[in-house]
């Protein structure tokens, strides 16, 4: 029998919003709380007016995503 394995839930803050990683299409990275796509892509032309996200690469994050991604971030900007 095949083996399961576990995922890791998605990391959900106390307003039931997820955290959107996504990269830019002119490079750089940057990331979004929303509770779904419609309310992303309003939050984005709120914060980012005119930007242009490479949609590829936007996916939710679980917690050791995240904290990954902070970290990478940290030393981007360290």
């Amino acid at each position: 029998m095949k083996k399961q394995t576990k995922r890791e839930p998605l990391l959900k803050n106390t307003q039931g919003q997820y955290r959107y990683l996504f990269n830019w299409m002119s490079g750089g990275f940057n990331d979004i709380w929303a509770k779904n796509l419609t309310e992303f892509k309003k939050e984005l032309n709120k914060q980012f007016p005119n930007s242009k996200v490479d949609y590829s690469t936007l996916y939710k994050a679980t917690r050791t995503q995240s904290r990954e991604w902070d970290r990478i971030g940290n030393m981007w900007w360290d």
